[in-house]
Parts: structure tokens; C-alpha cells; sequence
């Protein structure tokens, strides 16, 4: 069970929002805004910021809250998620992003994996975030070097191959592996950067593109 606090101006959605995580077995309530202010105690598990009806809303206040409190994990509900905003808010440290018209199952699901650690991000998110990873133009000054030399040379391909979009499948047939030695891999991959998903991977390799001309050796 998690403590979950909801902020919002739709009264109504977030008393719709509280009844599903009560039915989920959560501990919700809707509080005030100020409940977020600099010098206030947070003890919320979760913090679920309704970003309002209206596209293109301010994330500033979101923003500045995820950057005074660090103990909760704060997701944003967007009445249209994009690619730019969800960027800005996941690299400004908030752990979720999501449609405010998300049924009470993704909800749910939502609360469970952030508190478990992980990123929920939609697909507008995702799918750009693959693009970046294989764009030449993303790339940096040293590329995704740092990254990749922390791993084996099969760790780096599957994690390229991951972050190009392909499943544990496709990556396995391209090398000859089997799912299961894909899969050790990925884990080995998370252990050594600590990156805790495949969103994440991609998050961070579309922020250090690898260098296109680097070989990596089959051994």
C-alpha cells in the first residue's frame, strides 16, 4: 500500500483518481497545493500532479516541487501528452508521465511501478526518445562512450539494440543468443549503470548518442 497525494484544480477528476487507488488498496487523498510549497514536509509514497484540462500547461510549479522534495515521486497527468513535455518533466526528475483520462486500471499500474522504482512514460514519450537514440544529430561531443564503456561489448549491442526499439527477441536472433542470455545481459546492464529500465536506457542514450562509427566485436 502507498501513501498517494493528489493535486489538482479538477475536483472531480482527482476524486476520481482517489477512489480508484482506495479500490487498489492506496492510501489517496486530494490536498492543497501549498502542501508542496519549499518549506513543507511531504510524506506521500507518491505525489500525482494534475496538470490541468488545457494542453501546454505550466510545468513550472511541478517542477520546482519534484526539485525541493525528494523523498516522493511525483507523476504528471497531461490533457495531451507530447514528446517536449514529457522530456522536460522526466529530465526535471519527475518519475511518471501520464494522460489525465488514463482508466482507473493504468492508474493503478502507474502507482505500483513508480514505487517499485521505475518510469512510466507514455508512448508519445517513448517512441521519441527511441528517434533521438537513433539520430546522428543527437549525438554529443564524447557520444554515449561513458556509458557504453562500462559494459562488455554484447552489453553494449544489446543495449544499443534496446534502445533502437527491438525486443529481447529480435536482439537475440540478430546475435544468436537466446532470450534468456538477452535478458542476463540487460540485467547485468542495469546493475553496472544503474539504470533501472528499457525507457531509462533509452533516456540516457538519446541524451550520449554513441558514436556511429564505433565497432563492437562480437566476443
Amino acid at each position: 500500500m502507498a501513501l498517494v497525494w493528489l493535486f489538482g484544480p479538477d475536483l472531480s477528476r482527482l476524486a476520481y483518481w482517489s477512489d480508484a487507488l482506495h479500490a487498489a488498496a492506496h492510501d489517496a487523498g486530494i490536498v492543497p497545493s501549498s502542501s508542496l510549497s519549499a518549506n513543507a514536509t511531504v510524506t506521500a509514497d507518491v505525489c500525482i500532479y494534475d496538470l490541468g484540462p488545457r494542453r501546454h500547461a505550466d510545468i513550472g510549479a511541478l517542477l520546482s516541487a519534484v526539485e525541493h522534495h525528494a523523498g516522493p515521486r511525483f507523476v504528471a497527468m497531461s490533457a495531451r501528452p507530447d514528446a517536449e513535455e514529457g522530456l522536460a518533466l522526466l529530465r526535471g526528475g519527475v518519475r511518471g508521465y501520464v494522460n489525465r483520462m488514463a482508466n482507473a486500471r493504468v492508474l493503478e499500474a502507474v502507482v505500483e511501478d513508480v514505487v517499485a522504482g521505475e518510469i512510466w512514460a507514455g508512448r508519445e514519450v517513448t517512441d521519441h526518445l527511441l528517434k533521438l537514440a537513433l539520430s546522428p544529430s543527437a549525438a554529443g561531443p564524447d557520444g554515449g562512450e561513458a556509458l557504453l564503456a562500462q559494459l562488455t561489448p554484447r552489453e553494449a549491442e544489446v543495449a544499443l539494440g534496446v534502445a533502437a526499439g527491438h525486443s529481447n527477441k529480435v536482439i537475440a536472433s540478430g546475435h544468436g543468443v537466446s532470450e534468456r542470455t538477452v535478458k542476463a545481459q540487460l540485467n547485468s546492464i542495469f546493475r553496472k549503470t544503474g539504470i533501472r529500465n528499457r525507457v531509462q536506457l533509452a533516456l540516457a542514450l538519446s541524451r550520449n548518442r554513441p558514436n556511429p562509427g564505433r565497432r563492437l566485436s562480437n566476443a
